[in-house]
């Protein structure tokens, strides 16, 4: 499984594969980030933390859902 991170970077929201430098996806807003990784995940088995604004993981999901290890919202 592949592990993405979702973090926040000067005036945007970014997703990278975990060890990489390059961004994958780009927003503005974390609920377009949040809408683009999920359409960028369909076809992905992987787990993605999702990062506060201070760099605290607030949430992980996996993809495909049904990979999630518990059953719970998020």
């Amino acid at each position: 499984m592949e592990n993405y991170h979702i973090t926040h970077e000067d005036d945007r929201w970014v997703l990278r594969e975990e060890g990489d430098k390059r961004a994958l996806i780009e927003t503005l807003t974390k609920e377009d980030i949040l809408n683009e990784t999920r359409d960028y995940m369909k076809l992905r088995t992987a787990s993605v933390k999702i990062h506060a604004e201070n760099g605290e993981v607030e949430e992980e999901r996996s993809y495909p859902r049904d990979q999630d290890p518990r059953a719970t919202k998020g």
